[in-house]
């Protein structure tokens, strides 16, 4: 196995005979109340279903632990993706641990994916950072990126205007011994197509920062030592930044940043909050963004406007992106007192 190679997907059907006999794949009608067999989730991280259709009837799914079924979670169209380019599987809804069986609760033939980490061995080599903002990031190249998988098609450009902060929920890094493999992960579910993942053909944020405090790059810019920007920019009021695929309908001009972990009922490590604390200081001091403010954001592409605060998280924007808990409540709560560091600098 390459070392590219770090998450793997096994997507799962009913049966041929079960297929023929109900016209399911994998998905029950809501009027059924009682548990299929459900599909085989064994060690798996978390799921996805190809995207519901806002317009169309509610799908959830339930898993089997212990042999005892639990309570339906519902399936949320996701809030991340390009503007052009809509994801076309679910949020991801973490599988519990000691599950077995997954079981999809729908009226359409909806189709689970399962996608389990695979480790790898530690990277042993000194890697290639970029130092052209201010503060250390880890490259594509030295992050082991395949460039093979980076199909975003021509890359777009417009002045940053705010920042958003995300998590990745799942994975949380502890699946792995070493934490570029999570990127790597989230990069391999953004990048692939359907089934196999959202098929933006990128990573959706602009950098990744891991428990460690490490930051990554992550969309590609055109350049490897050039993270975020432009290639050829310089750092200032007006910046131009590579479109991301991170919050859906609200990409242009909106810098991404993903903390590796679930920070729904804990605050991340205190070598990532410093490390995020170090980014929003430097971007928000170079570019004049006033992290304090509320800023009208408009999208130069599509022309929607929304008013967020400069530094947001990402439910901040679900006027426009949909329903999202990103970036967990401990996050969320917090990001005031990190828009307040970063202005004393």
């Amino acid at each position: 196995m390459t070392q590219h190679n770090r998450l793997r997907r096994r997507t799962l059907f009913t049966g041929a005979a079960a297929v023929a006999a109900t016209g399911w794949l994998g998905a029950r009608p809501l009027a059924d109340a009682a548990p299929s067999e459900g599909t085989d989730c064994h060690g798996g991280l978390f799921t996805a279903v190809r995207q519901p259709d806002p317009a169309g009837s509610p799908a959830s799914v339930r898993f089997r632990v212990a042999g005892a079924w639990g309570d339906p979670v519902p399936v949320h169209r996701t809030a991340h993706g390009r503007d052009d380019r809509p994801g076309t599987l679910s949020e991801i809804i973490p599988v519990p641990a000691g599950a077995d069986r997954l079981d999809v609760i729908s009226e359409n033939a909806l189709v689970p994916s399962i996608f389990a980490p695979v480790t790898a061995q530690p990277f042993r080599t000194a890697v290639s950072t970029s130092y052209a903002w201010g503060f250390p990031a880890v490259t594509r190249s030295g992050w082991g990126a395949d460039e093979s998988l980076m199909t975003w098609g021509e890359p777009e450009y417009a002045p940053a205007q705010v920042i958003t902060v995300h998590h990745t929920q799942i994975p949380t890094g502890r699946e792995y011994d070493d934490y570029r493999d999570a990127v790597t992960g989230v990069y391999r579910f953004h990048a692939l197509p359907d089934p196999d993942g959202q098929g933006w053909g990128d990573l959706g944020y602009h950098l990744m920062i891991d428990p460690n405090g490490v930051i990554y790059s992550a969309r590609h810019t055109g350049a490897d030592d050039s993270p975020i920007f432009k290639p050829g920019s310089d750092l200032r009021p007006g910046a131009e930044i590579i479109t991301a695929g991170h919050v859906r309908g609200a990409n242009s001009g909106n810098i991404g940043i993903c903390l590796i972990g679930d920070f729904t009922s804990a605050l991340p490590s205190k070598p990532a909050l410093h490390s995020l604390d170090t980014v929003l200081t430097r971007l928000c001091s170079a570019l004049s963004l006033n992290p304090f403010a509320q800023v009208g954001y408009t999208n130069p592409t599509t022309g929607l406007t929304t008013t967020v605060p400069t530094v947001s998280g990402h439910r901040d924007w679900q006027s426009v992106c949909g329903e999202t808990t990103c970036p967990g409540d401990f996050l969320h709560t917090i990001l005031p007192l990190l828009t307040a560091l970063s202005q004393l600098g």
